[in-house]
């Protein structure tokens, strides 16, 4: 994967321009870390995202050898390195990223054929080239790998999926980049969140996946679907600023060109 605007796209990705009171996730009496990282995601904080870091940390330290534990603080690390990139922290983002990158090699440890943690392995360096770009030759390969490897031990693991979808968009055309193979790879990835309603609701990485496939439709010139994809993202979540504020807006001028 060519880090070509990674850091850029990342930053549109998530900057979301409306805030959702925080009370309600410190409010909570079980600590659901799905819906925190889900509102987490839409607040955009650095903040909220280590509150909720915390709480995940705590969960997993409560219960020794909990595999699953440690894979959900992963992916929250994972959900503020988002936020640290967007926001250009490029001290909390090593920080962060250390943590998270020795969390994976764990899970990894205990399980080379996890497909989730490959797709997650994918990710860190995804965001590390968003920051470093000069490690794009080094970093993308790399990256490549573990997107292969989470859809070879797991063709029905969306993370695979959405990370190859990222990883076709992102990528030069010389370099084996296709919009049109990302826009599967983004179907595909919706299509198996989609087969578990509970495995949706709520979750960021989901509703992520439907804008970021309405972004490929885009860069397709294929306007209607990237509108409709939009609209199929608000009427999930009417308040997702990022879709309501700047890709639809976006669209809109695309489609008066």
């Amino acid at each position: 994967m060519q880090p070509n605007n990674l850091k850029n796209i990342s930053i549109i990705t998530l900057s979301i321009f409306f805030y959702i009171g925080i009370t309600p996730i410190f409010g909570q009496k079980a600590n659901d870390l799905k819906n925190q990282s889900y509102k987490a995601y839409l607040t955009n904080s650095l903040s909220v995202w280590k509150v909720v870091e915390q709480n995940a940390e705590k969960q997993y330290n409560a219960s020794s050898n909990n595999m699953q534990g440690l894979l959900n603080l992963a992916k929250v690390q994972y959900g503020l390195l988002n936020t640290c990139l967007a926001n250009e922290e490029k001290k909390i983002f090593k920080k962060y990223l250390e943590k998270a990158e020795k969390n994976v090699e764990t899970l990894l440890e205990a399980n080379e054929r996890w497909a989730e943690v490959h797709a997650l392995r994918a990710a860190l360096y995804s965001l590390e080239m968003g920051f470093s770009p000069s490690k794009g030759m080094f970093l993308g390969p790399k990256s490549e790998e573990h997107i292969e490897k989470a859809i070879k031990y797991d063709e029905n693991e969306p993370a695979g999926w959405v990370q190859k979808g990222g990883s076709k968009l992102h990528t030069p055309k010389a370099f084996g980049g296709s919009i049109s193979e990302s826009i599967k790879c983004y179907q595909k990835a919706i299509e198996l969140y989609e087969k578990d309603t509970a495995h949706a609701h709520n979750n960021w990485q989901y509703i992520n996946t439907i804008a970021w496939l309405g972004i490929a439709y885009s860069k397709d010139e294929a306007y209607d679907k990237a509108k409709s994809t939009f609209q199929k993202a608000l009427e999930i979540e009417p308040e997702y600023g990022w879709i309501k504020h700047v890709l639809m807006k976006n669209l809109e001028k695309q489609m008066e060109e």
